[in-house]
């Protein structure tokens, strides 16, 4: 009898004993050793009272007058109510009216104690499960009433709808439970066949970008218990409508724009090298192919950043020289660095480097050259003129770092900012894409950017960048 003993408070029960048989005695001192909460009624009027001030999980009448009456008068306060019958077997007019009820139980008047405790257990067992039942369906309801998108629990025998939350109510053409599950005929048919055959596996289905009720979801379909699913709807018309536009973008920038600048720049290669003209004219001839490569440049970058954006880049990684592409980087800019009269060194921890470095990183060179572009060119608009930049570069176990040095302070109003996208404070044509770009191409190839900045030593940018991988050679 131990086996139905419950240390777990909320797994007791409370019993109401009603009755003059002389067993009951016996049966409260039991049931009370077992930790159940026990209530003694007599007669009719007490057992009303006490059922409807306590409600109890269970009731027991024993030698008990007018039994259908009192318990018809419980069932209308709960038709759910549990009852055990002890019964006399040799006067069946005593209890033959009571089997119009459900949810209850007899046992013979003759049956000893241990046999009715044994009984009153297996009620003890179904009790709990229907409570946990009954906890679990309002911590499902709890849960789903707070998600912000539709959610229902479905069921795959009916084909209906369990439960909807107040999102899929607002949200979706179904105005109750009982309601055909929604979405399901929007699928293909070898779909809607595959969702909920294995009804023992509890697997997740995913569904991405389905077209229904006007809109476009994300459906997730898993399974919580047998033939009982959750639904869960995201609408990603927007995000769609986003990545429609972004991959128009790329396609203008991609064809429209860039074919014809490369053209250009062919013609402009020609009237330099072949036209015979002037100096004068020549001189536009090479501002007209400058300014088309830069702009080259720029439609590339922001093809790479809406790539790096949708993670649609995988870097083409390779080892690489490292100065030779910050080299590379600072020639880009030399228009920038000649017009405030600045000065650019580079050095291998203390020592000057001026002609060739050792060091070999690991990404894609083209990449890497635009990353260092726009850090560099961030530190020569930030440079006060007449100053000097330094590049330093440390040889780390695995990796290289980088720290690239100009005199002045970040404004504290985009300090928390800085890498974000858009970040920019006082330069005329910036657009705040550059140290947001550099963050993207630095954790697409395995490293990081991170800076320091301050009044009196200036503002110092760190990148981070891995080392070829020691069995690329062996492989």
């Amino acid at each position: 009898m131990k086996d139905c003993c419950f240390d777990d408070s909320r797994k007791r029960l409370n019993i109401l004993i009603t009755g003059k048989s002389t067993l009951l005695h016996s049966l409260m001192l039991e049931l009370h050793n077992l930790g159940h909460s026990i209530s003694i009624a007599k007669n009719p009027r007490e057992t009303l009272f006490i059922y409807a001030s306590q409600q109890p999980d269970l009731i027991i009448f024993a030698d008990f007058d007018r039994p259908y009456e009192t318990f018809s008068s419980i069932r209308e306060i709960n038709q759910d109510a549990e009852a055990i019958f002890i019964i006399d077997v040799n006067n069946p007019n005593s209890f033959e009216s009571l089997f119009d009820f459900h949810n209850v139980s007899f046992i013979p008047s003759t049956a000893s104690a241990t046999s009715i405790i044994s009984n009153i257990s297996e009620y003890h067992k179904k009790i709990i499960r229907n409570r946990e039942t009954d906890e679990n369906s309002k911590l499902y309801d709890l849960i789903l009433q707070g998600l912000p998108f539709p959610a229902l629990l479905v069921g795959s025998c009916t084909g209906k709808t369990i439960m909807a939350n107040k999102s899929a109510l607002e949200t979706l053409p179904i105005k109750s439970s009982k309601s055909s599950i929604p979405f399901i005929s929007f699928l293909a048919e070898d779909v809607r066949n595959n969702l909920f055959t294995d009804q023992e596996a509890y697997r997740i289905h995913s569904l991405k970008s389905v077209c229904a009720y006007e809109r476009f979801w994300d459906l997730t379909i898993e399974q919580v218990a047998p033939s009982v699913f959750l639904l869960l709807a995201l609408d990603v018309t927007e995000q769609r409508k986003q990545l429609q536009l972004r991959e128009e973008m790329e396609r203008i920038a991609r064809h429209d724009l860039r074919s014809p600048t490369a053209t250009i720049v062919g013609m402009s290669r020609i009237l330099e090298t072949e036209a015979d003209l002037s100096d004068d004219y020549q001189r536009l001839a090479e501002i007209v192919r400058k300014t088309s490569e830069r702009m080259i440049r720029q439609i590339d970058t922001s093809l790479t950043l809406i790539r790096l954006e949708t993670g649609s880049l995988v870097a083409d990684s390779h080892p690489f020289n490292l100065f030779r592409a910050i080299t590379a980087a600072i020639g880009d800019i030399s228009q920038l660095v000649d017009d405030k009269k600045l000065e650019i060194l580079c050095f291998l921890e203390d020592e000057p480097l001026q002609d060739e470095c050792p060091l070999v990183c690991y990404g894609e060179a083209s990449l890497i050259i635009t990353m260092f572009s726009n850090l560099i060119k961030n530190s020569a608009e930030a440079a006060p003129e007449n100053s000097t930049i330094t590049v330093r570069l440390h040889d780390t176990e695995q990796s290289i770092i980088t720290e690239i040095h100009n005199l002045g302070e970040v404004p504290s109003s985009i300090k928390n900012s800085f890498f974000d996208r858009y970040a920019t404070h006082g330069k005329r044509n910036g657009t705040g894409l550059g140290t947001y770009s550099s963050k993207l191409i630095a954790k697409v190839s395995g490293g990081d950017i991170s800076f320091t900045s301050s009044w009196n030593q200036g503002t110092t940018l760190i990148t981070t960048l891995p080392k070829p991988p020691e069995n690329l050679n062996r492989n």
